[in-house]
């Protein structure tokens, strides 16, 4: 194997608001891209299907692997597998599933995957290409927070997933889909996953990833915008799981539900989502209350005090179970000053873009 020197660094600072100065709450993964040489060689049709190439990937020191492959062939009944060496957790990629995933992995925990081409018995064409390497780093950081204390506290909800690399929340819905900020799906030159039951962090705050069974990619039905406080949101929907076959409606249902309220000043608000922190609680599932501060139906705005962090972006903004808004911005000052924010539901374009990508939202 050969690497080559073009090594970059994946953006860690969170996007400016132009609105109000606040502070869009992504929080993108910290990590180097490394070019990597490597091709399966060329062989004969195999007399019986087995392993036709393998390869082990190793970077050291790296928190979590990710690879981008220049050419993934495969023919019908052949598969590429893809192993993490520090626990086990594995992904199958097929030809459709591949391209499903345009030609990149699941994320892996450690610094070593191997990677086996298994040809199907008789196959012909089959081969495969690595092209970079994206190395996690160590990198923590916070943004916003409603007063002296950080009020938030871990929690569970299945229907609540971690949007990466760009470091923010998604919410499936009760469609089957997921809802969350727009600018957190304003960089279309990385592929990102949304991953489900999220385990700790390391002691450092570098991320663990869950195995690929609980991590699914984006489909190209998606809408969004990204016009500020009040006008930020984004809808999608993605592939079934590559090693389960299941949506997540199947493997993490029920979603979430739409309010039909706008809600009013001092109504306690929850949000939960994948904000940074200190420690083995960096960007895992966390939630938060406060109450409702401020609300504008005409500008489709909703401001409360209910702690955030970077990683929070795209969060679902509940009253009474229910999705009133989704959240944005921080604004919070340790203070006791400020609010965060975020766009409501009744935003005239998102509901026209759900109805599109989703059919007909389900109110309650």
């Amino acid at each position: 194997m050969a690497f080559f020197a073009s090594r970059w660094m994946l953006a860690s600072v969170l996007a400016a608001c132009a609105a109000g100065g606040a502070a869009a709450q992504r929080a993108e993964l910290s990590a180097d891209r490394i070019g990597y040489r490597w091709s399966s060689p060329a062989q004969a049709a195999p007399a019986r299907a087995g392993v036709l190439a393998s390869h082990l990937v190793r970077q050291a020191g790296a928190q979590w692997l990710r690879l981008r492959f220049d050419a993934v062939e495969l023919a019908p009944g052949s598969v590429l597998r893809l192993t993490s060496l520090q626990d086990g957790a594995q992904q199958h990629l097929n030809a459709t599933t591949a391209a499903q995933w345009q030609n990149t992995s699941a994320y892996f925990n450690g610094p070593a995957v191997r990677v086996e081409l298994l040809a199907a018995e008789g196959s012909v064409g089959n081969r495969v290409g690595i092209a970079q390497v994206i190395a996690g780093r160590t990198d923590v950081g916070t943004e916003s927070q409603c007063g002296a204390v950080d009020d938030r506290v871990a929690s569970s909800a299945d229907n609540r997933g971690r949007l990466l690399n760009v470091g923010c929340t998604a919410n499936l819905t009760a469609d089957g889909c997921f809802i969350t900020a727009g600018h957190c799906m304003a960089s279309p030159g990385d592929v990102d996953v949304v991953e489900f039951n999220v385990p700790l962090s390391n002691a450092n705050g570098s991320l663990v990833h869950p195995p690929p069974a609980d991590q699914y990619v984006p489909t190209n039905v998606q809408q969004s915008a990204n016009g500020g406080i009040g006008n930020d949101w984004g809808v999608f929907t993605v592939f079934a799981n590559t090693e389960t076959g299941l949506t997540p409606l199947q493997a993490q249902g029920p979603g979430l539900e739409f309010s039909t309220v706008t809600p009013k000043r001092k109504n306690p608000v929850e949000i939960t989502g994948y904000g940074v922190d200190s420690g083995s609680a960096n960007q895992t599932q966390q939630v938060s209350t406060g109450p409702v501060t401020q609300a504008s139906a005409s500008t489709s705005t909703l401001k409360y005090r209910a702690d955030t962090e970077g990683g929070n972006s795209g969060s679902a903004v509940l009253v009474g179970g229910l999705v009133v808004a989704i959240h944005t911005n921080g604004g919070c000052r340790t203070n006791n000053r400020g609010a965060n924010s975020g766009t409501l539901i009744s935003n005239a374009a998102f509901q026209t873009a759900y109805a599109a990508v989703c059919g007909a939202p389900v109110f309650r």
